[in-house]
Protein backbone atom coordinates (compact mmCIF):
# COMPACT_ATOMS: atom_id res chain seq x y z
CA UNK A 1 0.00 0.00 0.00
CA UNK A 2 1.27 3.46 -0.82
CA UNK A 3 1.78 5.92 2.02
CA UNK A 4 -0.78 8.34 0.54
CA UNK A 5 -3.50 5.67 0.46
CA UNK A 6 -2.86 4.90 4.13
CA UNK A 7 -2.88 8.59 5.10
CA UNK A 8 -6.11 9.14 3.14
CA UNK A 9 -7.67 6.23 5.06
CA UNK A 10 -6.74 7.88 8.37
CA UNK A 11 -8.03 11.25 7.18
CA UNK A 12 -11.39 9.85 6.11
CA UNK A 13 -11.95 7.88 9.34
CA UNK A 14 -10.77 10.21 12.13
CA UNK A 15 -12.77 8.76 15.03
CA UNK A 16 -12.06 5.09 14.37
CA UNK A 17 -9.56 3.11 16.41
CA UNK A 18 -6.44 2.14 14.48
CA UNK A 19 -5.68 -1.50 15.28
CA UNK A 20 -2.81 -3.66 14.00
CA UNK A 21 -3.14 -7.43 13.63
CA UNK A 22 0.26 -9.07 13.06
CA UNK A 23 -0.92 -12.69 13.13
CA UNK A 24 -4.23 -14.54 13.21
CA UNK A 25 -6.01 -12.94 16.19
CA UNK A 26 -2.70 -11.49 17.44
CA UNK A 27 -2.91 -7.75 17.91
CA UNK A 28 -0.44 -5.04 18.80
CA UNK A 29 -1.63 -3.98 22.29
CA UNK A 30 -3.97 -0.98 22.38
CA UNK A 31 -1.40 1.06 24.32
CA UNK A 32 1.00 1.16 21.33
CA UNK A 33 2.78 4.33 20.32
CA UNK A 34 3.96 5.37 16.89
CA UNK A 35 7.50 6.14 17.98
CA UNK A 36 9.11 6.87 14.65
CA UNK A 37 8.21 7.34 11.02
CA UNK A 38 11.16 6.68 8.75
CA UNK A 39 11.78 7.86 5.21
CA UNK A 40 13.97 4.99 4.03
CA UNK A 41 16.02 5.10 0.85
CA UNK A 42 17.51 1.76 -0.13
CA UNK A 43 20.43 1.34 -2.50
CA UNK A 44 21.32 -2.30 -2.99
CA UNK A 45 23.04 -4.71 -5.32
CA UNK A 46 21.69 -8.24 -5.57
CA UNK A 47 23.64 -11.49 -5.99
CA UNK A 48 23.41 -11.15 -9.76
CA UNK A 49 25.10 -7.74 -9.74
CA UNK A 50 21.90 -5.79 -10.45
CA UNK A 51 21.59 -2.40 -8.76
CA UNK A 52 18.30 -1.47 -7.07
CA UNK A 53 17.22 1.89 -5.72
CA UNK A 54 13.88 2.47 -3.96
CA UNK A 55 12.13 4.35 -1.17
CA UNK A 56 9.86 3.19 1.66
CA UNK A 57 8.00 4.65 4.61
CA UNK A 58 8.55 2.57 7.75
CA UNK A 59 6.38 3.22 10.82
CA UNK A 60 7.72 1.94 14.12
CA UNK A 61 5.17 0.69 16.66
CA UNK A 62 6.18 0.37 20.31
CA UNK A 63 4.55 -0.69 23.57
CA UNK A 64 6.22 0.09 26.89
CA UNK A 65 4.69 -2.97 28.56
CA UNK A 66 3.33 -1.02 31.51
CA UNK A 67 0.53 1.07 30.04
CA UNK A 68 -2.89 -0.47 29.52
CA UNK A 69 -5.61 1.05 27.37
CA UNK A 70 -9.12 -0.06 26.55
CA UNK A 71 -9.02 1.54 23.11
CA UNK A 72 -6.28 1.89 20.51
CA UNK A 73 -5.20 5.27 19.21
CA UNK A 74 -7.64 6.96 16.87
CA UNK A 75 -6.93 7.48 13.21
CA UNK A 76 -6.90 11.26 13.80
CA UNK A 77 -4.19 10.94 16.47
CA UNK A 78 -2.09 8.79 14.14
CA UNK A 79 -2.65 11.29 11.31
CA UNK A 80 -1.43 14.12 13.58
CA UNK A 81 1.80 12.19 14.17
CA UNK A 82 2.28 11.78 10.42
CA UNK A 83 1.58 15.50 9.95
CA UNK A 84 4.25 16.39 12.53
CA UNK A 85 6.74 14.11 10.80
CA UNK A 86 5.86 15.54 7.39
CA UNK A 87 6.42 19.10 8.66
CA UNK A 88 9.96 18.20 9.79
CA UNK A 89 10.96 15.61 7.17
CA UNK A 90 8.54 15.53 4.22
CA UNK A 91 7.10 12.08 3.59
CA UNK A 92 7.33 10.44 0.19
CA UNK A 93 3.64 9.71 -0.17
CA UNK A 94 4.26 7.68 -3.33
CA UNK A 95 6.43 5.13 -1.49
CA UNK A 96 5.05 1.90 -0.03
CA UNK A 97 4.35 1.91 3.70
CA UNK A 98 5.56 -0.76 6.12
CA UNK A 99 5.24 -1.23 9.89
CA UNK A 100 8.00 -2.29 12.26
CA UNK A 101 6.86 -4.24 15.30
CA UNK A 102 8.22 -6.61 17.89
CA UNK A 103 8.10 -7.22 21.62
CA UNK A 104 9.89 -9.31 24.24
CA UNK A 105 8.39 -12.51 22.85
CA UNK A 106 8.52 -11.62 19.17
CA UNK A 107 11.56 -10.58 17.14
CA UNK A 108 11.17 -7.16 15.59
CA UNK A 109 10.21 -7.46 11.93
CA UNK A 110 9.11 -5.18 9.16
CA UNK A 111 5.54 -5.96 8.16
CA UNK A 112 3.69 -5.23 4.95
CA UNK A 113 -0.06 -4.67 4.77
CA UNK A 114 -1.98 -7.75 3.69
CA UNK A 115 -5.43 -6.23 4.00
CA UNK A 116 -7.43 -3.50 5.74
CA UNK A 117 -10.80 -4.24 7.26
CA UNK A 118 -13.13 -1.60 8.60
CA UNK A 119 -16.07 -1.59 10.93
CA UNK A 120 -18.06 1.32 12.24
CA UNK A 121 -15.57 1.68 15.13
CA UNK A 122 -12.23 0.31 13.89
CA UNK A 123 -9.71 0.18 11.11
CA UNK A 124 -7.89 -3.14 11.36
CA UNK A 125 -4.58 -3.17 9.53
CA UNK A 126 -3.75 -6.82 8.88
CA UNK A 127 -0.01 -7.19 8.61
CA UNK A 128 2.29 -9.93 7.33
CA UNK A 129 6.03 -10.42 7.07
CA UNK A 130 6.88 -10.69 3.40
CA UNK A 131 9.28 -13.54 2.59
CA UNK A 132 12.82 -12.83 1.53
CA UNK A 133 13.25 -13.25 -2.18
CA UNK A 134 16.11 -13.59 -4.62
CA UNK A 135 15.62 -10.59 -6.88
CA UNK A 136 17.60 -12.02 -9.82
CA UNK A 137 15.55 -15.21 -9.65
CA UNK A 138 12.30 -13.21 -9.45
CA UNK A 139 13.44 -11.08 -12.39
CA UNK A 140 14.53 -14.21 -14.30
CA UNK A 141 11.08 -15.76 -13.84
CA UNK A 142 9.52 -12.55 -15.14
CA UNK A 143 11.97 -12.59 -18.06
CA UNK A 144 11.15 -16.24 -18.78
CA UNK A 145 7.46 -15.49 -18.80
CA UNK A 146 7.94 -12.61 -21.20
CA UNK A 147 10.90 -13.69 -23.35
CA UNK A 148 12.22 -17.13 -22.31
CA UNK A 149 15.67 -15.51 -21.73
CA UNK A 150 16.55 -17.21 -18.41
CA UNK A 151 18.35 -14.29 -16.72
CA UNK A 152 21.18 -14.74 -14.22
CA UNK A 153 19.35 -17.47 -12.33
CA UNK A 154 19.12 -19.77 -15.30
CA UNK A 155 21.13 -22.99 -14.91
CA UNK A 156 24.16 -21.23 -16.45
CA UNK A 157 23.51 -17.85 -14.80
CA UNK A 158 26.06 -18.11 -11.99
CA UNK A 159 24.05 -17.01 -8.97
CA UNK A 160 21.53 -18.61 -6.61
Amino acid sequence: MKTKVFLDLLESNPDKELVFEYGANQFVPNAYHITEVKNVHVESVDCGGNAHDFDQTVVQLWVNGIEKQDRAMTASKAKKIFDIVDSVKPLDITSPIFFEWGNTGLATSTYDINEISESSEKIVVKLFVPPVQCKPKTLAVADLESSESGGCCSPSGGCC
